[in-house]
């Protein structure tokens, strides 16, 4: 079978939920308007054995559609692999966003806030699938992670701001956030990593979201990379410290 053709294959496969990318496994949920949402799920080996954290990851523009394929390029096969779940095993949740939609409410050539910041149609989608997933008592009610990248940490801190209550900890990398409703999130532990020379997302997104948690009270970790340019979620997800810092976050 030629390569093209295989790869064909793997991705409708991937879509009937019958495929393994990564020990990942291709579902989709019926949202409550009616389409349907494509995900990835990793369960790691001590699922059921004891109650494990939910790691929730949002994918950046490059990787949206509808084949629940792409949004697993970045990050999440680190996630999932056996460097990070022998030291942190957990689930991890890869919900995809469809072509021409967005996690958050924003206008992507000049990310600004659009829409009053209602909801997107994605973000209601992850909503209503983590919802559905915190029904497990498997779970760690208290040890909900969720990080995204690019229009991803854009989603982080969306989601955060209409949920705080759920996560115990974040990690926005290279986005931008609606600062009016920031304080939302003061008291939830995040770490938010950006590149000193983005030029698809500027850096100072990032800095002003630092600053209002900071004048709110809250006390985010802030990594800039100063001859970073905009895909720097690789070696933000790599630090030494992160991981470790992120899975002793325990919500009260």
């Amino acid at each position: 079978m030629r390569q093209s053709a295989f790869i064909l294959l793997l991705i409708f496969l991937a879509g009937c939920g019958t495929v393994k990318h990564y020990g990942l496994t291709a579902e989709r949920i019926k949202t409550k308007t009616g389409w349907e949402m494509p995900y990835n799920i990793y369960y790691p080996k001590n699922y059921g054995k004891e109650k494990v954290p939910l790691f929730i990851w949002l994918h950046g523009s490059g990787e949206r559609g509808d084949d629940n394929v792409s949004q697993l390029i970045h990050i999440v096969p680190y996630l999932a692999s056996d460097i990070t779940q022998i030291k942190y095993p957990c689930i991890v949740l890869a919900p995809q966003c469809p072509k021409e939609e967005y996690w958050a409410p924003i206008k992507k050539t000049e990310w600004r806030i659009i829409n009053d910041s209602e909801v997107t149609k994605p973000m209601s989608g992850v909503m209503e699938l983590i919802d559905k997933l915190l029904k497990d008592p498997k779970i760690d009610k208290n040890r909900v992670y969720l990080g995204g990248l690019s229009m991803g940490g854009f989603g982080t801190l969306d989601l955060l701001s209409r949920r705080p209550q759920l996560f115990a900890g974040a990690v926005p990398i290279c986005g931008g956030a609606d600062l009016g409703k920031a304080t939302n999130y003061k008291d939830v532990p995040v770490w938010v990593f950006h590149g000193a020379k983005d030029t698809a997302v500027p850096v100072q997104f990032s800095r002003d979201l630092i600053s209002v948690l900071k004048e709110a009270g809250g006390d985010p970790k802030y990594t800039e990379y100063p001859d970073g340019g905009h895909d720097v979620w690789n070696k933000a997800i790599r630090e030494p410290e992160l991981l470790k810092w992120l899975f002793t976050q325990v919500k009260h």
